[in-house]
């Protein structure tokens, strides 16, 4: 059985570097497709057979995809700081800024913007921002802005579900995780106290405890 990692917007497999992970997993460099269907497509596409899903972030917006095209391929999914909801005009709004000031050449501003939320983990989130450059990140946009609502597709949803969340995240926050839960009754909901929105970093051994049996061994 294989595992599949799927990093946020503006991520690299850096995102899971505290993370002890073992054979069977395919960690996704990163997020990219000119739509969503092409972005779930490349998931698909990395590996054969049931697979273990893992997204963080974009990454769950990815896979909240992959759910709707290849159900009968998921064996088990896990969230982390995930939203299930289509995007609110204020999110579209602060996404075209992004864009016009990334069109105006101004990523690297744009970048240290997006790192100052995560904290002591600012130079990591900036340097993985850093190597993915504005192409991707103008595909990243397009597929955040693009994304429906999710929650129908993940209450018709039977298999293993695993949630987990900061407590403090203000992008994605912990009600979002509870809402999730209440649609999927068969959901682990984990919150974790004093971590923010890039739990990989934030809380790797809270991370991989909930990964547990699904990348080790």
């Amino acid at each position: 059985m294989t595992s599949v990692l799927l990093p946020g917007t503006l991520c690299d497999a850096a995102l899971w570097s505290g993370i002890p992970l073992g054979r069977g997993v395919h960690v996704l460099p990163m997020v990219r497709g000119v739509n969503l269907a092409d972005a779930a497509g490349r998931v698909l596409a990395a590996t054969s057979g049931q697979i273990q899903l893992v997204g963080f972030s974009l990454g769950a917006i990815v896979a909240f995809e992959v759910l709707r095209r290849a159900p009968r391929r998921i064996s088990g999914l896990t969230l982390i700081s995930a939203n299930p909801r289509a995007p609110t005009p204020a999110q579209l709004d602060a996404w075209a800024r992004q864009q016009q000031d990334v069109e105006n050449g101004m990523f690297v501003q744009v970048a240290e913007r997006l790192a100052e939320g995560a904290g002591p983990h600012r130079q990591v989130v900036l340097e993985m921002a850093l190597r993915l450059g504005p192409p991707v990140f103008l595909e990243q946009l397009h597929l955040l802005r693009t994304r429906p609502d999710s929650r129908a597709d993940l209450a018709s949803w039977r298999g293993p579900l695993t949630l987990l969340a900061g407590q403090t995240d203000p992008v994605t926050p912990p009600a979002l995780a509870r809402e999730m839960a209440e649609l999927a009754p068969q959901a682990d909901l984990q919150v974790v106290a004093s971590a923010g929105h890039y739990l990989p970093l934030e809380a790797p051994q809270a991370v991989a405890a909930v990964l547990g049996g699904k990348v080790y061994g």
